[in-house]
């Protein structure tokens, strides 16, 4: 039996509040826990050859309160209990930066930080993906707003802070597939007819 065809080539997730319980800046590794059903979920992808990007805004670097280390720590993490189901993940594109931050390098603007663009378009062209073949899945605007400026399609949660962003994605992005959880929104976007996805990931 052939394995099944790919539909999505990737998927870019965010961290806190959308792949593991939200903890504000989490240093700790024991402080993670996976958003209930993520796992089986995103192994249903992996199975048929998504790449998994795990895409994560820790200003916590730039304003002292994390270490790069720590952050590295919780990401093998997520990581090790993620592999453990099945499950793997092809990167962790972390952007460290703020503009409001007072640590030195990471205290400026850049163009990595959601909804900027810079980490995913990096992935895009290293593993030769189409956007459009592509999701964003997260809890606030910013990962909304980074999929719409992909070309992606955007699943918007309600977990973490996605009531407190709700108002704004509808206003902003009305095509963006609502979902109270990762898993519901995994679901949905499985269950989105093929030829939707191009339109969905066209609302600007």
């Amino acid at each position: 039996m052939s394995p099944p065809r790919r539909r999505w080539d990737a998927l870019f997730l965010d961290r806190d509040g959308t792949l593991i319980v939200e903890r504000g800046f989490l240093r700790d590794p024991r402080g993670v826990r996976l958003a209930r059903g993520a796992a089986a979920a995103l192994r249903r992808f992996a199975e048929r050859g998504t790449l998994l990007f795990v895409v994560t805004n820790q200003s916590g670097i730039a304003r002292g309160l994390v270490t790069p280390e720590e952050v590295e720590a919780v990401n093998a993490e997520v990581a090790r209990r993620l592999a453990r189901r099945g499950v793997p993940v092809a990167a962790f594109l972390v952007c460290p930066h703020h503009p409001d931050g007072t640590v030195a390098p990471w205290a400026r603007r850049c163009r990595c930080r959601k909804p900027g663009t810079l980490l995913h378009r990096r992935a895009i062209a290293s593993h030769g993906l189409d956007p459009a073949r592509c999701a964003v899945v997260g809890d606030k605007w910013d990962d909304v707003g980074s999929g719409l400026a992909l070309g992606a399609v955007p699943v918007h949660l309600l977990t973490g802070h996605g009531r407190e962003d709700r108002a704004r994605v509808l206003r902003e992005a009305p095509g963006a597939i609502p979902a109270r959880s990762l898993a519901e929104g995994l679901a949905l976007l499985e269950a989105l007819p093929e030829r939707a996805s191009r339109a969905a990931s066209s609302v600007r």
